[in-house]
């Protein structure tokens, strides 16, 4: 614990005084922030670095310039906003989160953690971090960068994903911050992280706290943070199928939950053990669509890496079967374009024009980006 008063304040003044000569010029970073783009862009900022999230940033407030125009927007028109973001719960939980506000908070961004941890999707680090760069509350904060910068200020040789550490982190934390400048306070700690006491090799030579800093005085820097409990990488084997007919693609809405959930996307599945990939799309299109389909040609593979999971995705270009049971054959082949009667709610028959309101995984994207520009589906 931090028993020196002035060690602290000397921490937090050549913390301070680093920050305001090297922090990056961010559009969010203001003398006067907005509570309700602070809330969008820590949202963001989940699992996402900066650099990826600017663009998204400045699009998001010409759509929804006040939670009140987030809460009244369809989720799909929310979705394909967010698309090639990532992690797209964080928007259906930004979606519902806005609603709440309206409702519950009279259309105000609560200034508390805890009132804000009753959001959906708004954890302790987030609600810190909105709490004290939103609102000037001296909220403590601890996310990947401020963890790295604790175990070698404090030369911490525990598991830094652990519970106990994290704990003990947030005591640190709330111990440094001050009650003037809290969210100024708090962001120079980050920025020191991404900056500066970085994963690799940290930059010591140029930290503005390097002589307060245990792991620099014991030489243990290289050494830390500690971390036990790596996640394992699942590999998954997809398969697509693009069928165009009638100078139109057929598309299928996910389920609202779990891996990109509510987005569109190709009609496909995950590839189980001893199916090949022609075999499980075929058995995906004959269960899940009512159609058999026979495939014309086949796609490069497309591989797509996420936070635990690495994708391999087989794209095949389909054609509905002729020899399917009398009368699903024929109503398919006669019934026009985009109704079908046999073939669930959430699909739909896209033109190309119209392909670009629907929101699609990137992958996904990726592949029909590729079928459009190199005329595998021409849209006769």
């Amino acid at each position: 614990m931090i028993t020196d008063v002035n060690l602290r304040s000397e921490f937090q003044s050549r913390l301070l005084n680093w920050f305001e000569t090297h922090k990056r010029d961010l559009p969010f970073r203001k003398k006067k922030p907005n509570p309700y783009h602070i809330f969008v862009v820590e949202v963001m900022l989940q699992q996402t670095q900066i650099k990826t999230v600017i663009p998204y940033y400045h699009r998001w407030f010409k759509t929804f310039s006040t939670v009140e125009s987030l809460a009244q927007a369809p989720i799909d028109r929310v979705l394909k906003l967010w698309e090639g973001l990532g992690y797209y719960t964080r928007a259906r939980n930004l979606h519902k989160a806005a609603k709440m506000i309206v409702d519950e908070f009279g259309g105000k961004i609560p200034n508390t953690v805890n009132e804000l941890m009753r959001l959906p999707g708004i954890g302790r680090y987030t609600a810190g971090a909105i709490s004290s760069i939103g609102f000037g509350k001296p909220a403590p904060i601890v996310d990947g960068n401020v963890a790295r910068v604790f175990a070698r200020l404090f030369n911490v040789k525990k598991d830094i994903l652990n519970s106990d550490t994290q704990k003990y982190f947030y005591e640190l934390a709330a111990q440094l911050v001050p009650e003037k400048e809290p969210g100024t306070f708090n962001q120079a700690l980050m920025e020191l992280g991404s900056l500066v006491c970085i994963s690799e090799i940290p930059k010591c030579e140029i930290c503005p706290v390097r002589n307060l800093c245990l792991a620099y005085k014991n030489k243990t820097q290289l050494d830390l943070p500690v971390r036990k409990n790596k996640t394992e990488i699942k590999k998954i084997e997809m398969v697509v199928g693009i069928i165009e007919k009638n100078s139109r693609i057929l598309i299928r809405k996910r389920p609202p939950y779990g891996i990109w959930g509510g987005l569109w996307e190709i009609p496909g599945t995950v590839r189980t053990k001893g199916q090949t990939p022609e075999e499980a799309l075929m058995q995906e299109f004959q269960e899940a669509l009512g159609l058999k389909i026979k495939i014309q040609k086949t796609l490069p593979q497309i591989v797509h890496h996420l936070t635990h999971r690495n994708l391999m995705i087989y794209p095949y270009v389909c054609l509905i079967s002729e020899k399917q049971k009398r009368g699903q054959a024929s109503s398919v082949a006669r019934m026009p374009v985009p109704v079908l009667r046999s073939m669930p709610k959430n699909t739909r028959w896209a033109s190309q024009c119209n392909l670009k309101r629907f929101s699609f995984p990137v992958p996904h994207q990726n592949i029909l980006k590729r079928c459009l520009t190199q005329q595998v589906v021409t849209f006769r």
